[in-house]
């Protein structure tokens, strides 16, 4: 069975290019599984709101609230 190549959209192409220069100024930061610690998604900073995934490694499925599983650096005394 051969699939067949779906061509972009001038259209496409520039939400693509905007959505890249937008991302350029935001953080990236990994989402790990919750029970075997396996990297399963990366999100840029400004993302918020529920996540379903599925791990690569331990096959358990999660559905994550994103404001949770956010790393809070803490302050570095002098």
């Amino acid at each position: 069975m051969r699939v067949q190549a779906v061509r972009m959209t001038p259209e496409v192409q520039q939400r693509l290019l905007k959505s890249r220069i937008e991302a350029q100024t935001l953080t990236e930061r990994d989402i790990l599984c919750p029970v075997c610690g396996y990297r399963i998604q990366r999100v840029y900073s400004d993302a918020t709101g529920h996540l379903s995934v599925k791990c690569q490694k331990c096959k358990s499925i999660n559905i994550l609230n994103l404001a949770y599983f956010r790393r809070i650096r803490g302050k570095v005394s002098r």
